[in-house]
């Protein structure tokens, strides 16, 4: 097999397994040698078709997980984040003996874009260099943005291609069972036009061997909305009530969240510290408007202002956004809107204030001249 390979001999015929008998048909006479993708070989002739592969050794597989970036769940296969937030992805590829030709393939949502390598390294903690001009790499990244070459042709966002140089280097490492596991770590950054509870997945696979390649793997990353209905009486939308968002329970302007205006959305700012979004969310005509690009987590949504002749609701509304997308208002699972209801009429002062105090001086002396004048009616009746 070797021979073949080092002087260009292609195969005479190629057939994917699908089950644990494979046939060759169609064949001239003569002698043959077959080759699994995994490395096992056996000779054959036309005379005495028939041979059975002890396949001593098994096929390379993939596993991708998210390291970092947002909330993660389902054992780091999904995540939920932020607007413009960075996540880092780990893909392991399992390597096998006798398995050649990797190619580790990765497809990325439209609205995650590929920021940067980290490493690639391996279970011994050796580390593999990439896209070096001196044809020493272990590995070839396309596309290679320092050398200017241009992205795969398959549609996927990236290939790591590894090189004979690697093979060369630690193929008897691999079949000793020594170099097992190869990390693959990179960095993506959510796009400020993610969809909402919708999946932006990244997956990956491995081709190898001749024509040969493993199950995809794929993890799915989130961000949530919360839609709002502001509204009074019969469900009536409700125009003009100004609202803040903070992840503090004691909510302030210092502390609100921002976000770009395009009502009646409000989409979170990418740069919180420095970007000229706004803390202020203002419901539109017939109430509804929506808080987009949010990880799932916990929020208070603070009415600073109620439209005019109506009553400002008096403390801010806990809201859940559990790992799914739904939404827990004050602790109860809720469908639809977050619901806020304004009243018309007059409020009473909060307990505690000058307002109460007054309130019950003033009631206070109604009642005694209320018993001074029963008093008076009684004692004239005696007399």
């Amino acid at each position: 097999m070797d021979f073949a390979k080092k002087y260009g001999i292609d195969a005479t015929k190629t057939v994917d397994a699908e089950s644990t008998s494979v046939v060759f048909d169609k064949l001239d006479l003569g002698y043959f040698v077959i080759e699994s993708t995994s490395g096992t070989a056996c000779a054959i002739a036309t005379t005495n078709p028939s041979v059975t592969i002890d396949n001593k050794h098994s096929n390379p597989s993939v596993n991708k997980v998210i390291e970092t970036g947002g909330r993660l769940f389902d054992n780091n296969q999904k995540n939920s984040v932020n607007l413009g937030e960075f996540v880092t992805y780990k893909t392991t590829i399992y390597v096998k003996p006798g398995a050649k030709n990797y190619v580790l393939h990765d497809e990325m949502n439209s609205h995650l874009e590929f920021y940067h390598f980290q490493d690639v390294s391996g279970n011994d903690n050796r580390k593999f260099y990439a896209n070096k001009k001196d044809g020493t790499s272990d590995y070839i990244i396309t596309p290679d943005v320092v050398n200017g070459t241009e992205g795969p042709k398959d549609g996927c966002t990236f290939h790591v291609e590894f090189t004979n140089k690697f093979y060369d280097t630690y193929q008897e490492t691999i079949d000793r069972g020594e170099l097992t596991e190869i990390y693959v770590t990179y960095v993506a950054k959510v796009k400020d036009d993610a969809p909402i509870n919708k999946p932006m997945k990244n997956t990956t696979w491995l081709t190898y061997g001749e024509n040969s390649k493993t199950e995809k793997s794929e993890t799915e990353t989130y961000t949530y909305g919360i839609p709002v209905f502001k509204y009074t009486g019969n469900d009536v939308g409700l125009a003009g009530a100004k609202f803040i968002l903070s992840t503090k329970s004691d909510v302030t302007e210092n502390n609100a969240l921002k976000f770009d205006p395009n009502v009646p959305s409000y989409r979170y700012t990418i740069d919180q510290e420095t970007g000229n979004g706004t803390t202020t969310l203002e419901s539109p005509d017939g109430g509804h408007f929506t808080i987009e690009g949010l990880e799932a987590g916990t929020y208070y949504l603070k009415e600073t202002e109620a439209p005019k002749g109506y009553n400002k609701i008096q403390k801010p509304i806990k809201i859940e956004i559990l790992s799914n997308g739904k939404i827990k208002v004050d602790g109860v699972e809720i469908t639809g809107d977050v619901k806020v209801q304004n009243n018309t009429g007059s409020l009473l002062p909060s307990t505690g204030g000058m307002g109460t105090t007054l309130i019950y001086v003033v009631g206070s002396i109604l009642v005694l001249a209320s018993g001074i004048v029963l008093f008076s009616k009684r004692k004239e009746g005696t007399n």
